[in-house]
């Protein structure tokens, strides 16, 4: 089954960074974010950021598409969503509450439902009246990537007919803190963007137009980060593409922090993809970790530059590869 994008949607960080109280320092945020307007004062007070922000990706995603959800596709339509821990700051702010809140109630109930990894997931799925087969996949810095691995196996094994695919990374107090301990003093970043994917056929019979081919993902563990461990995994996405390194318009990738694993990364891409332009972006979003590749997939779909490559290598062992091309009109 060839899948393709038919529908993206994002929300950026702004394209300079804020300076915001330590531990942070200055982060890319998305600083005109209103969610009150953008989805209602109700769904806004009940949802923590990164929800907020993967509930207007997804709906801008499916606008892009023109795909109407009606009760007689609802229950075909899934959501894959990727974060990194659902909303660091909604259990922030629960355990908080257990402590700081007078007896005998001491928390809100309708807060604990957002602690679950899952709550972003199904907070898109409600906005959007989407009833079908609902996933949530964290995998760190390859989340984004195994996001669209995960809509691929869904949409293959007929699942669904169509999935938004998405992935969201908010900024707040909490997880400045988080960011700061686990990755180290870098710039931080907060987004999210969502995909629409379907079969060929299927986006063709509908009229809408695909934006690219989803022609190759490969998720894989890895023990310990080698140029050849690299240069393996983009040799069998590029063929089972059918994409040759030539060809290759962009690779975009995420520095690690870890500097064994980026030198590993940076010589592969220079070996085995030499005539494509390397983009990391994080000049211009910051880091955005579990968002950072579908962010960084939305912006080469932006400047249509296909056939493209999405690496994305988490230094505890995951290393991920995409391979997007155009599809023929």
């Amino acid at each position: 089954m060839h899948i393709v994008i038919s529908g993206q949607g994002s929300v950026r960080p702004d394209p300079a960074p804020r300076p915001h109280t330590p531990p942070s320092g200055p982060a890319f945020t998305v600083g005109s974010f209103d969610a009150e307007a953008l989805l209602g004062r109700r769904t806004a007070q009940y949802n923590h950021r990164s929800a907020q922000l993967a509930m207007v990706a997804c709906g801008r995603a499916l606008d892009d598409a023109g795909l109407q959800v009606t009760d007689e596709n609802r229950d075909r339509i899934g959501v894959t969503l990727g974060t990194a821990a659902g909303s660091v700051t909604g259990m922030a702010e629960f355990g908080t509450d257990t402590f700081s809140q007078p007896r005998p109630h001491m928390v809100a109930a309708a807060k604990s439902s957002h602690c679950v990894l899952s709550a972003p997931a199904g907070a898109v799925a409600i906005a959007h009246g989407l009833r079908g087969a609902n996933a949530t996949v964290a995998s760190g810095p390859a989340t984004g990537l195994a996001v669209l691995r995960h809509a691929v196996v869904m949409l293959r094994a007929g699942h669904a007919d169509a999935v938004v695919a998405g992935a969201s990374e908010e900024f707040t107090g909490p997880t400045s803190w988080l960011a700061r301990a686990a990755r180290g003093p870098r710039p931080q970043g907060e987004g999210a963007a969502a995909f629409l994917l379907e079969s060929g056929d299927r986006a063709r019979a509908a009229g809408r137009k695909a934006l690219a081919a989803v022609a190759a993902v490969h998720v894989r563990a890895v023990t310990g980060f080698s140029a050849e461990q690299f240069t393996g995994s983009l040799k069998r996405a590029l063929g089972e593409a059918g994409v040759r390194a030539p060809e290759v318009s962009a690779v975009v990738f995420r520095h690690t922090g870890v500097d064994t694993v980026d030198e590993a990364q940076r010589g592969a891409l220079a070996g085995a993809l030499p005539e494509a332009a390397q983009i990391t972006d994080e000049q211009r979003i910051g880091d955005c970790y579990s968002a950072h590749a579908l962010l960084q997939l939305a912006g080469l779909l932006d400047e249509a530059r296909l056939p493209a490559v999405v690496v994305a290598a988490d230094p505890d062992g995951l290393l991920a590869v995409a391979v997007l091309t155009g599809v023929p009109q």
